[in-house]
């Protein structure tokens, strides 16, 4: 596959200011430009050859050049520019500490896509979109912040491309023209106060929807085996999450310390999903609700030394309305020790321990219980210039290359192809400049 991509802006604005009001109108242009070539080859239609053997003929050589798959190699051109016309607002409130921050943008957006599969085809849609963007902050010992946003996008043209690929036989692809546009909306809130003994409590809250996201469908012939996957647009995503967090320190020299997070969060999640009395995907709905704290207790009598103790702990609760989903309760805690020690002839010792555990999962391999044992060794030469520093992770051997999670829709398996356990000695060197202090007049 080879790929061609090149990208233009400008942006020209005038800022007109009236004490403690600015008003800035804008003009911004933007060009992108994508030229993408995947030539395929049947090497079937030339029996016995292979193109990367010494010894392949010349003429071979030339079948294979000419056995191109051409209903499945394509070539797409596309183009995008985007016309914005903005008017920024902002005010500031002194007395309160108060700002208001007002984006109201206009997007004149146009793509079009020259496509090659087989035969040509040209795709374009041209939209006008307004992406207005509010953030209010105020307050001085308490302070406040609230935020709302909004967002369209197009789809993919090339999702739109009116396509089959049967590249791999038993799974074929297809685009689809009736995409919609992708509308997004945010709206935030927090508030947050500092007190004494170092001490911070925050409270925040965010609710997010997207309209028409982009699903893949499937459809499944029992009589080949031949899955067939297409783009298709559903509403009803959702998701909103919460969170409210509090640190101080317990002594008046700050040697203890405490850090409490609470978490909690819904989402409703749409996707196209396949069940084993359908030979298409229906309609999937799931909801998933979250709740979890982390608490870190941390004892630092001076800049030598430092001992944590930290713990965490995460509740699921899915729940699906297809008739073949089995409702998740489940839930991950940890349990860890972090120590750093300042050791002699300038060492410095990091280590932590952790228990990783998982319980409640229907399948037994996701119910594990991982202890996680790290340590860091650092020595600085040269006045802190070069940092030699030996590292150890998993000594006791306990992770694995394989990883079960579960998303939105339900359970996911995934494999990583690494060394869980290692030792690695790195040698790095710092180069700080510092400019030279002007003498003030």
């Amino acid at each position: 596959m080879m790929r061609e991509n090149a990208a233009m802006g400008a942006d020209l604005s005038y800022l007109y200011s009236l004490g403690k009001t600015d008003l800035r109108l804008g003009y911004s242009f933007n060009h992108e430009y994508h030229n993408t070539n995947n030539p395929l080859f049947r090497l079937d239609r030339v029996m016995g050859a292979d193109s990367s053997r010494y010894d392949v003929l010349p003429s071979t050589t030339l079948a294979l050049d000419e056995a191109i798959d051409t209903k499945n190699s394509y070539r797409s051109i596309d183009y995008a520019d985007e016309h914005v016309a903005y008017l920024v607002f902002y005010h500031s409130w002194p007395s309160f500490r108060g700002d208001l921050s007002v984006h109201l943008p206009v997007a004149f957006s146009k793509k079009w896509l020259h496509y090659d599969r087989g035969n040509h085809q040209d795709v374009n849609r041209s939209r006008v979109f307004f992406n207005p963007k509010m953030t209010f902050e105020w307050g001085r010992k308490w302070r406040w912040s609230l935020g709302a946003t909004m967002s369209s996008t197009m789809p993919d043209l090339v999702s739109m491309a009116d396509y089959e690929d049967d590249a791999d036989p038993l799974h074929i692809r297809r685009g689809n023209r009736t995409l919609k546009d992708l509308h997004h909306y945010d709206v935030t809130w927090s508030t947050r106060h500092g007190g004494t003994l170092q001490s911070l409590f925050h409270v925040q809250w965010g609710f997010h929807q997207t309209d028409h996201a982009v699903a893949w469908s499937l459809t499944f012939d029992e009589a080949n085996g031949v899955s067939t996957v297409q783009p298709v647009s559903v509403n009803g995503n959702w998701h909103t999450d919460a969170s409210v967090g509090y640190s101080r320190a317990l002594d008046k020299a700050s040697r203890w310390s405490i850090d409490n997070q609470l978490t909690a969060g819904y989402n409703h999640n749409i996707d196209m999903a396949t069940v084993a009395s359908s030979s298409s995907s229906i309609r999937s709905v799931v909801s998933n609700w979250q709740a979890g704290d982390n608490v870190k207790l941390t004892w630092r009598p001076n800049d030598g030394y430092e001992l944590s103790l930290h713990g965490a702990g995460n509740y699921f609760y899915i729940h699906g309305e297809r008739s073949d989903f089995s409702d998740i309760h489940a839930g991950n805690y940890s349990l860890g020790l972090n120590a750093f020690v300042s050791l002699p002839c300038h060492f410095q010792l990091s280590t932590d321990m952790t228990m990783y555990a998982r319980r409640g999962y229907q399948q037994s391999e996701m119910n594990t219980t991982d202890w996680v044992w790290n340590a860091e060794l650092t020595r600085s030469f040269v006045k802190g210039h070069l940092v030699a520093k030996l590292q150890g992770f998993d000594f006791l051997r306990q992770l694995s290359n394989t990883s079960y999670a579960v998303n939105a829709q339900g359970r996911t398996e995934t494999w990583h192809n690494s060394i869980p356990r290692y030792a690695m000695l790195s040698l790095s060197w710092r180069f700080n400049v510092n400019p030279k202090k002007k003498n003030a007049e």
